[in-house]
This record gives structure tokens, sequence and C-alpha cells, in this order.
């Protein structure tokens, strides 16, 4: 059973289906176009709906978005650089961020608020060493 769905994205679902109709074969590539206005979409609708309205792969939109902006100042370091960070400013006054990523793709994200005492190269080193 299909829901009814309205707006812009109701309007990108006709899209869909009109390709889908008029496709060569069943297995062929959506198209560039139809996958940058799926993103597009997401972005107001957010992924799952986007992906339910138009029958898309979930992973696969997933795939495509582009990464949030973070809040606040970001550094992204090359992989395996080292990176410093004064503790004693870690939280003051703001928020503060720390995203770790393991060799194998795991991920762990800090999110830090205000005044902290929180462990980060406790945390960090407990972590990488699940990592290996």
């Amino acid at each position: 059973m299909r829901r009814s769905v309205a707006g812009p994205l109701g309007a990108l679902r006709e899209r869909v289906e009109r390709w889908r109709q008029h496709r060569g074969r069943r297995g062929e590539r959506i198209p560039d176009e139809l996958w940058s206005a799926a993103v597009e979409a997401a972005r107001v609708e957010g992924v799952n709906a986007t992906c339910q309205a138009l029958r898309f792969n979930y992973y696969s939109l997933k795939a495509r978005m582009p990464p949030e902006p973070s809040e606040g100042r970001s550094e992204k370091t090359e992989s395996g650089a080292f990176v410093e960070l004064a503790m004693g400013q870690l939280g003051c006054g703001g928020k503060t961020v720390v995203e770790l990523l393991g060799r194998h793709g795991g991920r762990m994200r800090i999110d830090v608020t205000g005044p902290s005492t929180v462990d980060i190269v406790g945390l960090a080193q407990a972590f990488w060493s699940r990592e290996r």
C-alpha cells in the first residue's frame, strides 16, 4: 500500500516513478540527477522518510549525504596526525566536540558543554584499545 506524499517530496516521487516506468531494464542505475534531488529532499524530510517515499536504499542515500556542519570551529586533520588539546580549556564557555575514528571503521563522538572533568584521554585510549 503506497502512502500519499505531498509537496516537493511528492513531486520527486512522481519523477522517480516515471523514470522507473520508462527505464530500459530492471537493475539500471538511478540517474545522478535523481540522486541529487533525493539528497536535497533528505536534508528537509530526513533520510528515512525520503527513502520510504522514493523506495531508495537507505544506506545508499545516507552515503551520498554531505557531512553535517559542526557548530563553531572545526579542525580536521589527516589520518593518523597528532592533535594536541589544551585540556584546561576543554568545554570552557561553549561546546567542544571530539570525534575519534578507528582504523577499522569505528567511530566515537564526545560532546562536552561547559566546564567539564571528562577524561578525554582515557576515553580515547579505551576506544583505540578496542580497535586493535
